[in-house]
């Protein structure tokens, strides 16, 4: 009984010897300064873009605060993308490095799952 009490009371010595909440990281700062960025967008600069890349792209920046980003994924003229840019925007199939294939609408996270992309179809 004695072993069960002195372990007790060093386990609640331990305890309330750590902080109550350790301090946030830089990327959970980043995080959480991105969230705060895109609630106070407004309505129309939201609709220029989606959420994960306005994430995305603000996280890149470590967090950086600018109403611009929302602007960033603003597609160019279909005249002037690349091909592989092109591909992207109407989406496609991937072969995963697990070997699965899979559709998808834009590249960025594709095969996310399965270790990565192979190769793009």
């Amino acid at each position: 009984m004695r072993m069960h009490a002195a372990f007790a009371a060093a386990m609640l010595a331990a305890t309330l010897a750590l902080p109550a909440s350790a301090a946030d990281t830089a990327q959970q700062t980043a995080m959480k300064t991105c969230s705060a960025n895109w609630t106070a967008m407004s309505a129309a600069d939201k609709a220029k873009t989606k959420h994960n890349d306005y994430m995305s792209t603000c996280l890149k920046g470590g967090g950086a605060s600018t109403s611009s980003m929302a602007m960033t994924a603003k597609p160019a003229a279909a005249g002037s993308m690349s091909s592989s840019m092109s591909m992207s925007a109407q989406g496609g199939h991937a072969k995963c490095k697990d070997g699965t294939t899979v559709a998808y609408k834009n590249r960025k996270g594709t095969c996310s799952g399965h270790g990565g992309v192979a190769t793009w179809m």
